[in-house]
């Protein structure tokens, strides 16, 4: 390969400057996603201009107001002296005048179309290309502060095929990400799951701003559970130190040492309309805010929606989905493809055929899809359908043992025989009576509700704060031969107080609700409900209400993190009058400073047509 004029001049500066200058090198390249040249900063090991080898890399994302240019350049340096890596610093500003990187935060701070999504493999694709370093995810690292942080965590979910490590030092627990006219919501702690494979580790601090949100962030991680996870709170505040930059650098040396297989089973959601993940290649028409979601995603199948957020949000209508699997079928070979719409209950087979590389191609509509991919006579294949509680709905009461009803699905090619159904909740405030059930049997393509219940008691307490409130189900589905794995999340009614002050608003405010304005909730409606003054998140599972749409506020606080949800549900035309909803609701107030999320919670029922106050 003919070396370029800057790796030249590169060669020449490692020869003739002192072993104590030779790790840290300032550099640039021309980035066709910026259209520009783009700076970055760039640590290698002592023995590079004599060694031969190859190294793995730390890519390092800095803080609000920073650049490729840390104040901990020293420290990094001195890392990289001591281990054979190369460390990169990248710039995280769109324009080299913007104080405030990554074209992420709250509405206003997002202004670029230009995203950092795309630059990532372009600039990874750089690196590898002018510098010796080992290319597989495994060798490949990300160490992120403050708003590096959850860049770290955002950027590997968004690549866990690129990446094998991700450290999120004290990272901003939720920012809008996206496009200035089409962004989403993004809540590192409901987004765990796009992070199955990488091995992680989450800093905290004592005191500071974000202590109380990223506590929010470490449960969104335990509640996620099987992940490959490690969590420090550091004393004192906000910034990186020295000491919290040498254990990032020390956990990913390790993780070097010991790296994390590619998950043979993922789940992965996605904000933008196109994307690759794990070789499978995704287009759509989405042009909403959003997610496109898949769920238990193996060579059998894979669930595939769209969510209008996370987690639990609506289907997004309109929205067609085109997917190509990787290269892991038989070239040129017919299969069977089962769609069960799990939103219409319906199910279709598709026949197939695989392309000469082995790939296969379908497409699905926006709504919630259960596909399996199969020959004849292949494995069955297990998956969690939905559940009902005491044959009412989704939610486990807490009042007492709740009877907990399964509808699981073969979406494989042959008939799953003598299952074992083996139920675990990752929360130790909840048992489960009889933990194992057998059935006989299930057949390919039917989805069966099980005869047998399992019986459910659930102690634990509601969050105070914006942590994961759902129940956490893991499933464990075994024959004679094989094993599958599942999980669920079911929401509890929390045996808590009513609340006794509600108001509606169905337009009269000209903001949220739409409606006559009378502050009845009446069929056609839609209606955001407040707790005196308090604006509230619903929870709900009723068939007259066909639709949700999220208001999300930034409250007062210091650095404007952490934002406030509520909710504004829509009631169907055909509700009959007198038809009553209950809800479990929530509503937030954030401390000042501390950006500290004090949440409320109660219980309410409304009555469809009649007034509230009557």
């Amino acid at each position: 390969m003919k070396k370029s004029p800057s790796s030249i001049l590169l060669l020449f500066v490692l020869l003739v400057l002192p072993g104590s200058l030779l790790s840290q090198v300032d550099k640039s390249h021309f980035s066709e996603v910026f259209n520009r040249e783009k700076p970055y900063r760039i640590f290698l090991p002592d023995d590079y201009s004599t060694s031969g080898k190859s190294y793995p890399v730390i890519y390092y994302f800095h803080g609000n107001k920073g650049s490729h240019i840390s104040r901990l350049s020293d420290v990094l340096a001195g890392l990289v002296k001591e281990n054979p890596v190369i460390i990169v610093a990248w710039n995280g500003r769109s324009v080299d005048s913007d104080i405030r990187p990554y074209n992420i935060g709250y509405h206003s701070n997002i202004n670029y179309e230009t995203q950092f999504k795309d630059y990532f493999p372009e600039f990874v694709n750089h690196i590898d290309s002018q510098y010796r370093t080992l290319t597989d995810r495994a060798n490949r690292a990300i160490i992120g502060h403050s708003m590096g942080g959850i860049m770290s965590f955002f950027i590997a979910g968004k690549y866990p095929q690129l990446v094998g490590t991700a450290v999120n030092s004290k990272g901003s627990p939720e920012f809008f990400i996206g496009y200035p006219d089409n962004h989403t919501l993004y809540c590192v702690r409901y987004l765990f799951k796009n992070l199955h494979g990488v091995n992680l580790r989450f800093h905290n601090s004592t005191t500071g701003e974000l202590v109380y949100l990223n506590d929010e962030v470490h449960a969104g991680a335990l509640q996620e559970g099987n992940l490959t996870y490690e969590y420090q709170v550091y004393e004192g505040g906000h910034s990186l130190m020295p000491q919290g930059l040498k254990d990032a650098f020390g956990f990913v040396v390790s993780s070097f040492n010991n790296p994390n297989p590619a998950p043979e089973r993922w789940h992965h959601a996605d904000l933008y309309p196109d994307f690759e993940i794990w070789g499978y290649e995704i287009e759509s028409n989405l042009d909403k805010t959003g997610y496109i979601e898949m769920k238990g995603v193996t060579k059998g199948g894979m669930g595939i929606t769209t969510r209008k957020w996370q987690p639990h949000g609506w289907i997004i209508p309109g929205v067609l989905l085109n997917v190509k699997t990787p290269p892991c079928y038989e070239p040129n070979s017919a299969y069977t493809m089962l769609d069960f719409n799990e939103t219409q209950d319906s199910r279709e087979l598709v026949s197939l055929k695989s392309d000469a590389e082995g790939r296969i191609s379908f497409s699905v509509n926006h709504e919630s899809h259960q596909i399996g991919i199969y020959k004849k006579r292949d494995p069955a294949e297990v998956v969690y359908v939905t559940h009902k509680v005491n044959n009412e709905n989704i939610f486990i009461d807490q009042k007492g043992a709740c009877k907990l009803k399964l509808r699981l699905l073969n979406r494989g090619g042959s008939i799953a025989k003598n299952l074992k159904v083996e139920l675990s909740c990752s929360s130790s405030d909840v048992s489960i009576a009889n933990p194992v059930i057998e059935i006989d049997e299930l057949v390919p393509g039917e989805p069966e509700w099980i005869t047998q219940d399992f019986k459910i008691t659930a102690s634990n307490p509601p969050p105070t704060n914006g942590a994961p409130f759902r129940l956490k189900f893991h499933l464990s589905i075994s024959d004679n031969q094989n094993r599958w794995s599942d999980e669920f999340e079911a929401p509890v009614m929390y045996d808590v107080p009513e609340f006794t002050n509600i108001g509606i608003d169905d337009g009269d405010s000209e903001i949220f609700g739409s409606g006559n304005g009378n502050n009845i909730a009446e069929p056609g409606e839609s209606i955001m409900v407040y707790e005196v003054s308090h604006r509230t998140r619903l929870y709900y599972d009723d068939p007259y209400i066909d639709n949700e749409r999220i208001h999300v506020d930034l409250q007062p606080d210091k650095w404007g993190d952490g934002y406030a949800v509520s909710s504004v549900i829509h009631i169907s035309e055909d509700c009959p009058i007198g038809h009553q909803i209950k809800f479990l609701a929530s509503y937030e107030v954030k401390e000042w400073k501390t950006i500290k999320r004090n949440v409320t919670w109660g219980t309410f029922t409304i009555t469809i047509g009649v007034n509230t106050d009557q």
